[in-house]
């Protein structure tokens, strides 16, 4: 049976967009760098598009663990939606504001010209959290105006236990892709699982891995 990552590598390159849920203890943060590690050389442009500071929280993480983090999940282009702390990061461009079509607009013009690229999408979450109500229109919105160009890639992520199901409906439904990351509790040990819910792989769909996560790389075991 193939990587998972691979699978999903190739999933993201066909279809956009791609949803990866995760809860805590899922180490989201290094499945989205082996993701980044594998697939960014295919596009010319890496793009983070970052939510009340998540790019910055994601890379404190990363470079806690990985010499690269840099070269590996370093922004090309930096896109901050309400930051506190990214301002330190350089980023392109600042938005501040919880207006899903201003800041849907304003990201469009910020990549406008841009193809052949992938982009990352850091805390819609936390943006939900804050703006609950505004969430439905934000998704919708922000995968339209990344997925425009020919050979875009689009990846986000979501943190499931912060929501409940009806949100978790709604972006679901915009979403091409969805891969879940889980954690379980089984006996007296705690398990790591992955789960491709949907890909234009219909052989993988649904199939789940136990995954363990060590410094120099993410072990993938069939779960029967």
């Amino acid at each position: 049976m193939r990587d998972p990552l691979s699978i999903i590598a190739e999933a993201a390159k066909r279809l956009s967009p791609t949803l990866i849920t995760h809860e805590i203890g899922s180490d989201v943060e290094i499945i989205l760098y082996n993701l980044a590690k594998k697939i960014r050389a295919s596009y010319e442009n890496f793009v983070v598009i970052s939510f009340n500071d998540a790019y910055a929280a994601v890379m404190r993480y990363l470079r806690s663990i990985f010499n690269d983090a840099d070269q590996v999940f370093g922004a090309d282009r930096l896109i901050s939606i309400n930051p506190f702390l990214e301002e330190d990061l350089m980023p392109e461009i600042i938005v501040e504001t919880s207006d899903p079509e201003i800041i849907a607009g304003r990201i469009g013009e910020a990549i406008k010209g841009l193809d052949n690229s992938l982009f990352f999408v850091l805390g819609l979450d936390l943006y939900g959290v804050r703006h609950k109500g505004e969430l439905p229109l934000m998704i919708p919105g922000i995968t339209k105006v990344l997925s425009r160009a020919p050979g875009n890639s689009v990846v986000m992520t979501f943190n499931t236990k912060m929501f409940p199901e009806s949100i978790l409906e709604i972006v679901n439904s915009f979403a091409l892709n969805v891969v879940r990351l889980e954690v379980k509790v089984v006996g007296v040990s705690i398990k790591r699982i992955l789960t491709i819910i949907r890909s234009p792989f219909m052989e993988y769909n649904l199939k789940s891995w136990r995954y363990e996560v060590t410094r120099n790389a993410v072990i993938f075991i069939p779960e029967k």
